[in-house]
């Protein structure tokens, strides 16, 4: 029986996720949230706890909450459509500490907890706009801060991988998951259309069920294609 952890479930992706790993039969969803829950995650079954990533002692209160568990999902960011030269300083920080040092924060308070389950998969969700490759040249190349993190939220799974599989041989399965285009509030930023969160959830939550050892360290999107880097 599979305990998830899915942090930022509050709307969109996040909560589309919970309800998506609820449908699994036996699966244990444990959701987080910065305030009051919304009325369809609380009525979900999902365990709820508080969490702000950007502050050091919400996050360790909830990991000292948490059971042994199994997979983590970290959901939670911030985005929009900043030019990198036009971003002052100041922006460009808030990217950084909410979508780099604030997944980083949640991954090291969570690990003691994810290294007590049996599956032990760290999947962090990314965007193609973290990919290097992709983004020479190309309109989505554009997004300035935000795209930055994403690189940067590839690197950490790469470093997570190489800390816990290379040195530790620990087993870990990490990956960083781009959802696609989704029609959420951050997906919404580059223009209407986009699919609706439940078909990235259930992509996303096939492709996390489906993981093996070999997958770690793989740049993957929600349908399981393998991404450059």
């Amino acid at each position: 029986m599979p305990t998830v952890l899915v942090v930022g479930a509050s709307r969109g992706l996040g909560l589309a996720l919970v309800l998506e790993l609820l449908s699994k039969p036996d699966c244990q969803v444990i959701a987080t949230v910065r305030g009051t829950p919304p009325p369809a995650l609380a009525i979900s079954g999902a365990r709820i706890l508080e969490l702000d990533m950007m502050d050091h002692a919400s996050v360790a209160a909830a990991a000292a909450q948490l059971p042994p568990f199994d997979v983590l999902i970290a959901n939670a960011a911030i985005g929009g459509d900043d030019r990198l030269l036009a971003a002052s300083t100041a922006r460009l920080s808030a990217y950084l500490e909410a979508n780099v040092v604030g997944t980083h924060r949640v991954v090291r308070a969570c690990l003691p907890r994810l290294r007590e389950g049996k599956e032990k998969k760290i999947v962090l969700v990314s965007s193609l706009s973290g990919s290097l490759q992709t983004c020479v040249n190309k309109l989505r190349g554009f997004r300035g801060p935000y795209a930055v993190t994403k690189a940067a939220v590839n690197m950490l799974a790469v470093q997570y991988h190489n800390e816990l599989n290379c040195e530790g041989k620990e087993g870990f399965i990490v990956v960083p998951i781009h959802p696609g285009w989704v029609s959420t509030d951050m997906g919404r930023i580059t223009g209407d259309g986009g699919m609706p969160p439940a078909d990235s959830a259930r992509g996303i939550v096939n492709v996390v069920w489906g993981l093996q050892p070999e997958d770690s360290a793989k740049y993957l999107q929600w349908d399981g294609q393998v991404l450059p880097w």
